[in-house]
């Protein structure tokens, strides 16, 4: 199975709303809101300041361009026509936000319309990284700020032990739902291509706390792959599930990944 969100307006309903709900489960977690302010809160734009988001799924993100780093309006554009009724729903009393169908790679607004772009686990699941990165070059203003943050795939896991079950399902979720799980180890020779100016490379390490609300997401999602897939039968699957659960209940669950973030500036 090729990457869902590579082509996710042509997902069925269901996969959209069902990407949507994990989206926002993760948006929403205190430790993932914790690394949207690490690389947004010294961004502080100027006044008037328009910003852009590509990739805005529900539309907690595009938000935190308003109140982390400081833009006047902000627009999201997202090709899921599912995540971009919830975001419009959802921040309907906010002027300063809208969101619409589009496509990162062509967008259709004018030359140097932005002063910021933010790309937030957008380009690990996008085939051609260039193409979307050549579309922000040509969207920003001279002086305008690029903020690309992304999953280092690569060090996703559950595992507590030897053989841990519960990791392959990670590992298998993560397979299936990536294109590229390496682009943040890739991203700023590709910068360097289109002649940005490098900023800030942070490194964030998000733990699952609590209840695990997004990593079981993952776990589930994993799990059910493998059933649609034929590795695992349908009470196997279920049981992997509640050991998950069973895990956070007894406070065994360990759910970890790396993100990194980069800035860079338009000339």
């Amino acid at each position: 199975m090729s990457d869902p969100y590579s082509d996710l307006a042509a997902q069925q309903k269901h996969m959209q709303e069902r990407i949507a709900d994990a989206m926002e489960a993760r948006c929403l977690e205190p430790a993932q809101k914790a690394i949207r302010r690490a690389y947004l809160a010294g961004i502080n734009l100027s006044a008037g300041a328009k910003a852009l988001e590509m990739g805005s799924g529900t539309g907690h993100v595009t938000e935190d361009l308003l109140h982390l780093a400081g833009a006047t309006s902000a627009i999201g554009i997202e090709p899921s026509p599912v995540m971009v009724a919830r975001a419009t729903e959802q921040f309907s009393d906010n002027p300063q936000l809208s969101f619409e169908i589009g496509d990162a790679k062509n967008t259709g607004f004018l030359d140097e319309s932005f002063d910021m772009i933010l790309m937030h686990t957008l380009l690990c699941h996008v085939p051609q990284p260039r193409e979307v990165l050549a579309e922000a070059h040509r969207l920003l203003k001279p002086g305008g700020v690029l903020a690309i943050c992304d999953g280092d795939y690569d060090t996703a896991t559950a595992q507590i032990a030897d053989y841990d079950p519960l990791d392959q399902l990670v590992r298998f979720m993560i397979n299936q739902n990536v294109t590229n799980l390496w682009i943040m180890r890739q991203i700023s020779g590709l910068l360097d291509e289109f002649g940005f100016r490098l900023g800030a490379r942070k490194g964030h390490s998000y733990v699952a706390e609590g209840g695990a609300t997004y990593f079981l997401t993952v776990i589930d999602r994993g799990a059910d792959r493998m059933f649609e897939e034929g590795i695992l039968g349908s009470e196997t699957a279920a049981a992997l599930k509640k050991e998950a659960r069973d895990r956070v209940d007894k406070n065994t669950f360990f759910g970890f990944m790396s993100y990194v973030s980069q800035i860079a500036y338009k000339p």
